[in-house]
Parts: C-alpha cells; sequence; structure tokens
C-alpha cells in the first residue's frame, strides 16, 4: 500500500548514496562532525533515522513546496546539485550540496532553501543561515530566502551575506578533525547517536 511504498522508496534512496572519501557536504559543515563517523560505524541508527515520522513529513514538505515553485515561478530549478573545491592540508576538498530551488523574483535569482520545523521558537535557526550562506557562496548568487513551515507559521527570511572561503575552510577543518563537538549543544537532544555516544550533553 502507500505506507509502504513510502518507506521502500525511502530505504532505496538511502542505500544507493554514495559519498567519496574526498568530499564533505554541506550539510555535514553544520552539524556535530562525529556523524561522519557514526553513519558509518552504526549504520542501523542511520537507516532508523530515515524513517522517523517527522523525517518523512520533512520530505513531504520539500517535495510539495518545490513543485509549487516550479509550477509558479518561470526559469526556477528545484533540487539543483552544486559543488565547490577548498583547499585543506595541501590537497583539494570537494564540498557538495543540493539547493532545494532556485528562481527568479523580480528579475534576479534567488537561492531558496526549504526547512520544516516542529516549533516556530527561535526562527530563522543559526546552522539553517550558514547553510544558506554557503549556498550563495557556492553559487554567486547574492540574494537567499529562508523559507520555514511550522504548525504555527509559515515565514520566510531573507539571507544576503554569502559566507566567504575562509569560513567555509574553518568549517571542514572543524568537522575533518572533529574539534567542535557536538557543534551546537542542542544537538545531543536529538541525536539518534546520543545513546553510544561518550560526548552526549545533557540538559
Amino acid at each position: 500500500m502507500l505506507v509502504e511504498k513510502i518507506f521502500k522508496k525511502k530505504l532505496e534512496d538511502y542505500l544507493t548514496h554514495t559519498k567519496d572519501d574526498n568530499t564533505l557536504y554541506v550539510t555535514d559543515l553544520i552539524r556535530c562532525p562525529l556523524k561522519l563517523q557514526y553513519e558509518k560505524t552504526y549504520k542501523e541508527l542511520a537507516i532508523s533515522e530515515v524513517f522517523t515520522p517527522s523525517t518523512i513529513l520533512g520530505d513531504m514538505v520539500h517535495e510539495g513546496l518545490e513543485n509549487f515553485i516550479k509550477n509558479n515561478f518561470s526559469n526556477s530549478q528545484v533540487e539543483v546539485e552544486i559543488e565547490k573545491e577548498i583547499p585543506i592540508n595541501n590537497k583539494q576538498v570537494k564540498i557538495k550540496g543540493r539547493i532545494d530551488a532556485i528562481a527568479e523574483i523580480n528579475g534576479e535569482k534567488v537561492v531558496i532553501e526549504i526547512k520544516s520545523a516542529r516549533a516556530d521558537k527561535g526562527l530563522p535557526h543559526e546552522h539553517h543561515k550558514v547553510q544558506l550562506q554557503i549556498y550563495l557562496w557556492m553559487t554567486g548568487i547574492k540574494r537567499g530566502l529562508l523559507v520555514y513551515i511550522t504548525p504555527d507559521r509559515v515565514t520566510e527570511y531573507e539571507v544576503n551575506e554569502p559566507a566567504d572561503e575562509v569560513g567555509v575552510i574553518r568549517l571542514a577543518e572543524e568537522t575533518l578533525k572533529r574539534t567542535k563537538v557536538p557543534r551546537y549543544p542542542w544537538e545531543c537532544s536529538y541525536c539518534v547517536y546520543s545513546s553510544v555516544c561518550p560526548y552526549k550533553r545533557n540538559k
């Protein structure tokens, strides 16, 4: 039935996803560096995270809004794959990302990042802003729009200051060297690996 199809598709997408050793994703730069290791060590936990209702709901919100953008904005693109290389320790490391949408608004290209959340407290979140700033740096586009959909609010924030290479290199080094664990104090409360992590922070 429908639910079974959704779960099978989620599992298929996860299992076919591969990453080169010399590659970091933009999302790796805004989360706890230990997740890179734990995703390989505790694959069962990683897979279980794919099937949580909140994850599936977020995916559906993304898909619905991406389709809306594609149908209502001319010259728009969705799920845009991008990459850029940065120098770290005398070698090139590839940074890859997938932008939710790029649309032309009032004659200007805008990078759109879609987020679903359980509540609207503390919006916009710092790590989401950083993610969008990195996308602006990677694309050279000057305007960004961070769109939130929560049970209490549907809103958007403009982010028009791109990251710079120095800042991205710093984030990449923190990720590879695991010097900032967790990256944000609140991460452990929502982390599927907290049950096995020696660095877990309790409230």
